[in-house]
């Protein structure tokens, strides 16, 4: 997978605990524009692709994804989460990849 396509991955995931927000602001906003309604379609095709991936992953999966992105400790870096969690890095760093890879299809990319 390319570099920019994990990048932004990675974004939609950190945003995606937050999304409901941004989506119920985005419609409450009297100053819509056809911009911002692509932006609302945009953030919900995200959000559904993000709960369909996390329907298909396994148990293990899930609570990586949710360790390295929902419950972001700032200071934890994968070293910690694995430790945490009784796993090894390349465990990590194979289920998180497998996950985005995942993602990458059903976003349709």
């Amino acid at each position: 997978m390319r570099r920019a396509i994990f990048l932004h991955l990675e974004t939609i995931l950190k945003d995606y605990p937050r999304m409901d927000v941004y989506i119920a602001e985005r419609q409450n906003n009297k100053f819509l524009h056809i911009a911002d309604d692509k932006a609302i379609c945009t953030m919900r095709e995200q959000q559904a692709a993000i709960k369909q991936t996390l329907a298909k992953s396994n148990h293990l999966e899930i609570k990586i994804i949710e360790q390295l992105y929902f419950y972001r400790d700032t200071n934890k870096t994968l070293d910690g989460i694995a430790l945490d969690m009784h796993i090894s890095r390349n465990t990590i760093f194979y289920q998180r990849n497998k996950f985005l890879e995942n993602l990458r299809r059903e976003l349709g990319w």
